[in-house]
C-alpha cells in the first residue's frame, strides 16, 4: 500500500497502471468480441461461460488494495486519472451486459453510455477501442 503520494508513485502512475490491468483490458475485449461474435451466430461459447469469464477479469481489475491505493495517489500535487477505477466500472458495466444476455435472448440496455465507459477505459490504457454489437457499432 501507498503510505503516502511520493514524488515516485505520483510520477510512474499511469505507466504502472496500464502495465498492471491492460492485459486484463485486453482480455474484456475479447470477451466483449466473442460476445459480439455470439450475436452474429459466429461464436459457439454461451453467454454463460463469456460471463464467467468477464466476472474473473473483472475481479483483478476491480483489486480492493489497488483501488484504495489508487484512492490515495488523489494527494498528488498533478491530478492524477483513476484507470483502476474507471477499468473496473468498465468491466462491471460488460458483465452487467453478459448478465442480462444469459437471462433473456433479447435483452434491452443502453449501448452509447457502456460503449462511452468502455472507450474512456481503452484510452485511459492507450487501447485501440474495439467496435462490436455490443456497443451498437459494428
Amino acid at each position: 500500500m501507498i503510505q503516502d503520494a511520493n514524488a515516485a508513485s505520483c510520477r510512474w502512475f499511469a505507466r504502472d497502471a496500464q502495465a498492471a490491468i491492460g492485459t486484463h483490458v485486453a482480455a474484456l475485449q475479447r470477451i466483449e468480441h466473442e460476445a459480439s461474435d455470439r450475436l452474429k451466430g459466429l461464436d459457439s461459447r454461451p453467454f454463460d461461460f463469456l460471463l464467467g469469464e468477464a466476472r474473473k477479469t473483472t475481479a483483478i481489475i476491480a483489486d480492493p488494495a489497488a483501488l484504495k491505493d489508487e484512492e490515495e495517489l488523489a494527494r498528488c500535487r498533478n491530478a492524477t486519472r483513476p484507470i483502476r477505477k474507471i477499468c473496473a466500472g468498465a468491466a462491471q458495466a460488460l458483465v452487467d451486459i453478459l448478465d442480462k444476455h444469459v437471462a433473456s435472448a433479447k435483452p434491452e440496455y443502453d449501448k452509447p453510455p457502456y460503449a462511452a465507459t468502455m472507450a474512456a477505459c481503452e484510452q485511459a490504457i492507450g487501447s485501440k477501442p474495439l467496435k462490436s454489437l455490443i456497443r451498437g457499432n459494428d
